[in-house]
């Protein structure tokens, strides 16, 4: 698997390798989210927000010893079909510590010159879920805000992928805000965190225990 020279916006260069990703999550309903871009529209960078469809699979690898499994996720983009697979390693994610503005994870992401999956697999890695995400992401600064539409293949092999053949698998759209910054920067969560509140009520944004949902899974 060779390295595609290719520099997503979550990790832009090398001396991203010890930064933190600060981040709060939630939701609002489909019926609320013209509501919510006209807000992000009106506080973010007055640029216009990009557009962007990702196929993404996610992988777990159950490891003796640890009680959560290591998680990685393939990405492709659907509407740039010359960009390259992605791979994403998210560590474990730090939401016990209720002192804590924002949850903390680490995110790592290369980009590769082929689909990932048969790598994947050979190490050990088992495939969970494969979903599509359709949305938008808006700058603040620091900040990126992601909202997003969770669709799912309609009757369609896992093998075979067709992005016509798409459903919603729900009626709400995923929301995100997020911002790297150094270990243990509790400034940068402090930004999240009022942020955040700026959204509110139209989507309240939580510290989530992704430990838990692992546990369930």
């Amino acid at each position: 698997m060779n390295d595609a020279s290719y520099h997503p916006l979550s990790a832009d260069s090398a001396s991203n390798v010890n930064l933190q990703e600060f981040f709060l999550q939630g939701s609002v309903l489909d019926g609320s989210i013209d509501k919510l871009f006209g807000r992000l529209q009106g506080i973010c960078d007055n640029v216009k927000p990009e557009m962007f469809t990702d196929r993404e699979r996610t992988y777990y690898l159950s490891t003796p010893g640890l009680t959560t499994s290591v998680m990685v996720k393939a990405c492709k983009s659907v509407i740039q079909p010359s960009a390259p697979w992605q791979i994403k390693y998210i560590g474990n994610i730090e939401a016990a510590d209720h002192t804590k503005p924002a949850m903390i994870r680490s995110n790592v992401t290369v980009a590769v010159s082929q689909d990932p999956s048969q790598f994947l697999e050979e190490l050990g890695f088992i495939l969970r879920y494969e979903v599509v995400l359709r949305g938008q992401f808006y700058r603040k600064g620091n900040l990126k805000v992601t909202v997003a539409k969770l669709l799912l293949n309609s009757g369609i092999a896992a093998s075979t992928f067709d992005a016509t053949k798409l459903e919603a698998a729900n009626t709400s759209h995923l929301v995100e805000i997020s911002a790297l910054s150094l270990m243990r920067d509790d400034g940068a969560a402090e930004e999240v965190r009022h942020f955040a509140q700026l959204l509110a009520p139209i989507a309240m944004m939580e510290k989530v225990d992704h430990r838990r949902i692992q546990m369930h899974q």
